[in-house]
């Protein structure tokens, strides 16, 4: 229970907070005012959005709507805000974009590398960044800037702690579990794998940025505000910072035919990427098997006769979640994780499948702000 001299401090910074206007309409304004400065072009934001818009019986989030005038023409973008970029995130935002929407889908973000400016024309993804570099594309429409330096005085705070290969495993048990958000946070560290010490400085990045928040002062509820957001950054964060600790080994195996009867629950191991989307939706054909296992995978190797090959067709991985977290399908990852495993690859048929995992085993069960 918090004290009252702490429910006035909270009461206090709610209040100067909502003096303030939200980070990513700053951030909008910011690349605005930056995209005019360095192309001439009048943009200006139309429309805010507060709530889950829905397309087709799914739920798509943007920020905003802007408008930018060219030529005697107006074009509507709408606006996902983002206070990092990386590859791996745009290829999910724009997998997850309903192809039939007429607005386009713009990106801003603090600061745009020329890579992932190439990136972006590359995917057709257009995005203004708070430096002046932009990527625009619709009808006649077409602006490409890029080598704007970095603006020195960049104030947007970029908190990582939730992006650490613990507060990983954190997110990974929230997304999977939303109610372990108002569990004590020995039960959340429990649950995550991590020591108690990583839970509250978690928290806080997600409170700063914005993602979750707290409401009441008596027994205060904490609630996720924006989970598509939150899994959107978990998967783009996950491939480069918690899988390589997970001591990812390669095999090659005579066959896949035992894949398609094998039950790994007797091996302390789940089936991920290819064979849950297979198992998840029955859509895609498993090339590549991918494993998650307890404990030490010998017995499992062993018996399946899968010889160590860097070039394989295999791939174990340690489980870094607590065993009760896994849903649906008894061997087979949180569907979190198989859609992970799937982005990763980049793999029109792999983006496909986790398209579907997405809409039929994530979407349904994120909570709504």
């Amino acid at each position: 229970m918090f004290h009252v001299q702490q429910d006035k401090v909270n009461k206090h910074s709610s209040e100067n907070a909502m003096k303030r206007k939200p980070q990513h309409v700053e951030l909008i304004e910011t690349a605005i005012q930056a995209l005019q400065r360095t192309t001439g072009l009048a943009a200006q934001i139309v429309r805010l959005e507060q709530a889950n818009t829905v397309h087709h019986d799914r739920r798509q989030r943007f920020d905003a709507v802007i408008e930018i005038e060219a030529q005697g023409r107006k074009h509507k973008f709408a606006v996902e805000a983002k206070l990092g970029m990386r590859a791996e995130l745009l290829t999910q935002i724009k997998a997850l974009w309903p192809n039939e929407q007429q607005t386009r889908l713009l990106i801003v973000a603090p600061y745009v590398t020329t890579y992932l400016a190439e990136k972006c024309r590359e995917l057709q993804f257009p995005f203004l960044d708070t430096a002046g570099n932009a990527y625009l594309e619709d009808g006649d429409l077409f602006v490409y800037v890029t080598g704007q330096k970095k603006p020195i005085d960049m104030a947007l705070p970029q908190t990582n702690r939730a992006n650490t290969a613990a507060g990983l495993r954190v997110l990974f048990a929230l997304l999977c579990r939303p109610q372990l958000l108002n569990a004590p946070y020995r039960e959340l560290a429990t649950t995550a794998k991590v020591a108690l010490g990583t839970i509250g400085p978690v928290i806080k990045d997600l409170e700063t940025r914005k993602l979750i928040a707290t409401f009441g002062t008596a027994l205060p509820k904490r609630r996720l505000l924006d989970a598509k957001a939150l899994l959107q950054e978990w998967a783009a964060f996950y491939p480069a910072i918690l899988r390589p600790r997970l001591q990812p080994r390669r095999f090659r195996a005579p066959n896949h035919d035992w894949a398609q009867q094998t039950d790994l629950t007797r091996f302390d191991a789940y089936w991920g990427g290819e064979v849950a989307a297979d198992r998840l939706t029955h859509y895609l054909k498993p090339e590549m098997l991918t494993i998650y296992t307890l404990h030490n995978p010998t017995k499992l190797i062993a018996e399946f006769r899968l010889r160590a090959d860097v070039n394989g067709d295999v791939e174990i991985l340690d489980a870094f979640w607590d065993h009760n977290l896994t849903t649906g399908t008894h061997d087979v990852v949180p569907p979190i994780l198989a859609y992970a495993d799937l982005m990763t690859t980049t793999n029109a048929r792999n983006l496909e499948a986790a398209k579907l995992v997405y809409e039929q085993h994530i979407a349904p069960n994120l909570p709504t702000a």
